[in-house]
């Protein structure tokens, strides 16, 4: 018998994941809203660094949230498109390659979307559906299988990130005796030249001039400008070499999300215990080095430093990775303790609707900062307050929609391409109500 390919049900969903997968869509906003709200390249407070509410902000989101609400985002995604890919093995499993393979084409054109409709730049579908094609690889590999080739991924991902900023962290270094020697009006060599453009180059970045600022400005709030401005950082970011390091890293952390999968970590099958360790663990090792690099950043101002640049590209994965871990042991150790309350079902909501509210987090800001003119208006506490509030729409919109479909605007259309099935968006069937026994 050919079985057809389809969706997974509502109620054979997982609701820890859900309840992950929300809690990761609600951080990647606070750190994206920094880049869709501010000016400028660096997505930090401007300098120079002082202990006032921006700053303390800034350090709060870069120790704790930074990379890993998109780590494990990710660890979702793989965890997500392995329950796809073991449909292959069933009886007609033809069918859900193919469906598999559509989602991934789908998921890379609503990444253009994204940037070219929604306009923010910044996003991650394009990768996903990208790597997702590569996942096809690994959909019998055990755990074991997994983590090794998410390691190989991570550890050349690093010396590919890392291994280049040796170089730029000796110029840099160099810079100011370039700048004595240029002074003195010596001929410079052709690495003091170099050494000079870098630190010039980081100057602009963590200091641009105010007429770069208010000619970025003018083009962000401005039709045609800000598609041009969207599709050119886009271009950057996934096409040249970031894109590079983007499916690498992006390729990583899926891969240990379907190794997580298969252990039931994230599904919620393990002892409180179990996850109690892992918040302990992961954030013990994480934030001893993300902290140590947090303390020498403000005893440096967060003015450009060789060697903080050096050891931050080395240890950024190894950072990361331990926080997300940190991460997933926390949520689930708060949920299995009934620790959320009420909000998990807030929380949850947004996870079943994660697509939905990804990308509606595009179009809320592109309005409020590009339609309505507000870019570079808010300081970079405000917009964490301003994420804040988009939380609360976003919950009691997702609780709201959800009482009535059983499926988002978004992840009904990836499923319609998916599975070619076209048809209305799915509506909850009604609650059954008891009805009393005739009397006799």
């Amino acid at each position: 018998m050919t079985m057809t390919a389809a969706p997974v049900a509502v109620k054979e969903r997982f609701g820890s994941m859900d309840v992950l997968r929300g809690v990761a869509v609600c951080g990647i906003l606070l750190m994206n809203i920094p880049f869709m709200g501010m000016l400028g390249e660096s997505g930090r407070p401007p300098l120079p660094a002082a202990p006032n509410p921006d700053w303390i902000a800034f350090t709060i989101q870069d120790v704790f949230f930074a990379g890993s609400m998109r780590g494990m985002f990710t660890l979702l995604f793989g965890a997500g498109m392995l329950i796809m890919l073991r449909r292959a093995d069933e009886p007609g499993g033809e069918n859900a390659i193919s469906a598999y393979l559509t989602r991934c084409f789908a998921l890379i054109l609503l990444g253009v979307a994204n940037f070219a409709i929604f306009l923010w730049p910044g996003e991650i579908l394009f990768a996903y559906g990208v790597v997702g094609l590569a996942l096809i690889l690994f959909r019998r590999s055990p755990p074991r299988l997994l983590l090794t080739a998410a390691a190989a991924s991570l550890v050349v991902l690093t010396l590919s990130f890392a291994v280049p900023v040796i170089d730029r962290a000796a110029a840099l270094r160099d810079a100011p005796a370039a700048a004595a020697a240029k002074a003195e009006g010596k001929t410079l060599t052709d690495d003091q030249k170099a050494a000079l453009k870098m630190q010039a180059r980081g100057a602009e970045v963590m200091r641009p001039p105010a007429a770069k600022l208010e000619k970025e400005r003018q083009q962000r709030t401005s039709f045609p400008g800000v598609v041009v401005w969207s599709t050119k950082f886009w271009a950057q970011f996934n096409l040249g070499r970031m894109g590079i390091f983007g499916l690498l890293e992006s390729l990583g952390f899926m891969l240990i999300g379907m190794a997580l999968f298969q252990k039931g970590y994230l599904t919620g099958q393990k002892p409180l215990k179990t996850y109690v360790g892992l918040m302990v663990g992961g954030y013990g090792l994480g934030l001893a080095i993300r902290g140590v690099q947090a303390f020498c950043a403000w005893t440096t101002a967060y003015e450009l430093n060789p060697w903080q640049m050096l050891w931050g590209a080395f240890l950024y994965e190894v950072g990361r990775l331990p926080m997300t871990i940190g991460l997933l042991g926390l949520v689930m150790t708060l949920y299995q303790l009934g620790a959320l309350g009420k909000l998990a079902g807030a929380i949850k909501a947004i996870g079943r609707m994660a697509l939905t509210n990804y990308v509606g987090q595009s179009v809320i800001t592109a309005v409020l900062f590009y339609a309505f003119g507000l870019l570079g208006k808010f300081g970079f506490a405000q917009l964490m307050g301003i994420a804040a509030l988009i939380w609360i729409a976003q919950g009691v919109i997702s609780v709201v929609w959800l009482k009535f479909y059983e499926i988002g605007p978004l992840e009904w259309l990836l499923r319609m391409l998916t599975y070619g099935q076209r048809s209305p968006i799915p509506r909850v069937a009604p609650t059954p109500t008891a009805v009393p026994a005739p009397a006799e």
